[in-house]
This record gives C-alpha cells, structure tokens and sequence, in this order.
C-alpha cells in the first residue's frame, strides 16, 4: 500500500536467495535500485510511505510489478468486488484481485475525502466573499439612502435665504461703491 496519493512511480520487487539461504529482495523504483535486503514475511518490505505485505510462497526469482494506476470506476470497482466475492478464497488469483480491490475502494475513499476537503474550503471562501458582497450592499443601500432621502423644503428655503442675502449683499455693494467722500461732504 502507497500512503503517498502523489507518488507515480512505478516499483518492481525482484526476490532472490540470500546465502545464507533465506530470502531476500530487491526494489526498485522507476529502474533504479532503492533497497535491497533480507525478505522478512511478518513485516513486508518498508520503503518511504510504500508498505508491501506478501502472502504466499515466495521463491527465487519471483517478481512482483506495481504501477499506479491513473484512473479507475468505482462502480466498475463495486461490480468486480460483488463477483471476485462469489468466487472462492482458496483461489490465490481471486484473493489477489479481491486484495487490489479493497486498495481501489481505498485510494477512492482517500480521493473522495480530499475532494470533500477541496469543495468544503472553496464553499467557505465563497460563503465569505459572499459575506462581504452582503456588507457592500448595506454600505451602497446607505450611501443611496443619504443622496435620495434629500428635504426638498429644507433645500429650497436654505435656497430663497441665500438668494435674498447674495440680493441684498449686491445692492448694499452697488450704493456703497458710488459713494466718495466729496458726496458725502
């Protein structure tokens, strides 16, 4: 099992005889050898986040080829499950199949939660950006509000008064600038 959803590599297990007559294995990676080391069936062989467990009986030369697989259905996941289910146990290719089946509902398990994960936060970023639109309209509403709600006496009385005193300003003006003080004396 890869507890690493990222991880695309592809692994070969390839098991040998070890001299001391028990067995061992190498790994790699992508062509590469990564590990190599003695074969124990109780803890399976430990790479990074890779975790393989084998069943059965191993010999030398045997070879076990893991790939990431790009896309699967789960419904076909669920269809191929019920069958292999129907099927007998002590069949080792249909508890093989029955075993990668359980990693498919797995990964797909894994992959649904993270989508969950991704939704729930864009939801709650647009629940804010929504918040916020919310605040702008009241903001707006407001602004609106004073513009239109304008007294329309009030405006016209504070009008007439400041005409009368911009009159009564112009014709004081007018008479006083004539005015010399050989008119006056």
């Amino acid at each position: 099992m890869n507890l690493n959803p990222d991880d695309t590599s592809s692994y070969r297990i390839t098991f040998v005889d070890m001299p001391d007559g028990k067995n061992g294995y190498q790994l790699e990676r992508n062509g590469s050898v990564v590990q190599a080391g003695e074969f124990d069936p109780k803890t399976g062989i430990q790479f990074e986040e890779l975790n393989i467990q084998v069943k059965g009986q191993i010999t030398k030369g045997d070879a076990i080829d893991l790939t990431p697989r790009d896309t699967f259905s789960v419904f076909d996941t669920f269809r191929d499950a019920i069958r292999y289910a129907e099927g007998s146990v002590s069949d080792a290719s249909n508890t093989a199949k029955l075993h990668q089946l359980v990693e498919e509902f797995h990964t797909a398990f894994i992959h649904l939660n993270k989508t969950r994960t991704d939704i729930g936060a864009r939801l709650s970023t647009l629940d804010i950006q929504e918040e916020q639109h919310e605040d702008f309209k009241i903001s707006l509403a407001k602004s609106k509000s004073t513009f239109e709600d304008l007294d329309y006496a009030e405006a016209v009385i504070e009008f007439n008064e400041n005409s009368r005193a911009l009159d009564a300003s112009q014709k004081a003006f007018g008479k006083t600038k004539d005015l010399t003080l050989f008119n006056y004396i």
